[in-house]
């Protein structure tokens, strides 16, 4: 079976990716040595390693990492011994030094080797030269990012002009409100493509259809990340069934932001979300969730508005994980194998194509 497939850069012309893409676990290795090791990824919050010691740890494909902030310094490295491969660091926490849980070896915050316990008579054995290797690490706001590959453009080069489209919203003064996880019977993909495009609003999420104004709805891709508008839908003398209100906002749209390959910031209403989507293998997916506000609330899930926003995000991500699923499983069928673009309204599903075939073929 050849891996490189055919990608057509005109939309009107195009076909979607094969099936098998979705389908074959040999493509998901591909994508992590070929695309998860060499992007940004989402990993953690500044809140988390804000203190000299505090450190927390972290998977980016098939490699764990660790990352920690050493006095003014943010810090990462690969959660690898150089002994034989035990992890530095479990979890999250503060500590003044990382120690490898199989061994005991211990290294300095800066990763040079401190201590190797009985390790007298090692000939050629220089202590002093061996250090835990560095993976880049740079923060957006409250989020902290990494990148496995050193020859990476800067964090501020990918989101370009991602932190001044969303400057009215001030998410970079927001902080961490709370945190959800979700297991997906899909490819990692599958759920990408969904979040891409807001050509199935009206059918999958009649809610938030009613929310935004559809008509106005439109993808704007960049380099290497896409900017969703969704004006809302103006409110005139009250209405009680709508969940978005844009009277309590200056803001009047929800602007929805992925970074290639699978980082989502969905802002609107005074808070930012945060979407990871993670692949587990080559038919499941874990998406983590998690919330920032300018103004945090003590709980919640007490608090009307916020309980409100949760249950509409729940009820939009439970309408979006029945449909992804429904078609990982139809992508296995043997009477499907591409289908084409709307060049209307899937010029985002497009453009991640686009990149994917960049950075598998």
């Amino acid at each position: 079976m050849p891996l490189v497939f055919p990608f057509d850069p005109n939309i009107a012309r195009a076909s979607t990716i094969p099936a098998r893409l979705y389908n074959d676990p040999v493509y998901l290795e591909l994508e992590r040595e070929r695309i998860f090791a060499h992007t940004w990824q989402l990993v953690g919050r500044v809140e988390q390693v804000a203190q000299s010691g505090q450190y927390f740890t972290a998977e980016v494909g098939n490699d764990a990492i660790v990352v920690l902030r050493d006095g003014d310094m943010l810090r990462g490295f690969y959660n690898i011994c150089l002994h034989r491969a035990g992890p530095v660091a479990y979890g999250c926490g503060k500590r003044q030094t990382l120690q490898c849980k199989y061994h005991g070896w211990t290294y300095t915050l800066d990763g040079t080797l401190l201590r190797a316990p009985e390790m007298e008579g090692v000939e050629n054995f220089r202590p002093n030269e061996l250090h835990l290797l560095a993976v880049q690490v740079a923060t957006w706001g409250p989020l902290v990012f990494a990148n496995l590959d050193g020859k990476a453009p800067p964090l501020a080069e990918v989101l370009e002009e991602i932190p001044g489209r969303v400057a009215p919203f001030h998410c970079e003064q927001m902080r961490f409100v709370l945190r959800k996880e979700w297991d997906l019977a899909c490819n990692w993909k599958v759920y990408v493509d969904n979040y891409l495009e807001g050509y199935h609003l009206p059918v999958v999420h009649p809610g938030l259809h009613k929310e935004l104004d559809y008509d106005q709805y439109r993808v704007e891709p960049h380099r290497y990340f896409s900017i969703q508008h969704a004006p809302l839908r103006p409110v005139h003398g009250g209405a009680p069934d709508r969940r978005y209100d844009p009277n309590e906002t200056n803001v009047a749209e929800a602007v929805y932001v992925w970074v290639f390959p699978n980082v989502m910031l969905n802002v609107y209403m005074g808070q930012m979300q945060t979407n990871v989507v993670l692949p587990v293998s080559h038919d499941r997916t874990k998406v983590v969730f998690e919330w920032f506000a300018t103004e945090v609330p003590v709980n919640p899930a007490a608090d009307p508005r916020w309980a409100r926003l949760l249950e509409f995000s729940d009820e939009i991500q439970d309408e979006d994980i029945e449909i992804c699923e429904v078609v990982q499983r139809n992508l296995r069928s043997r009477v499907y194998d591409r289908g084409r673009y709307s060049a209307a309204r899937e010029n985002g599903v497009h453009h991640f194509h686009s990149l994917l075939h960049e950075f598998l073929t």
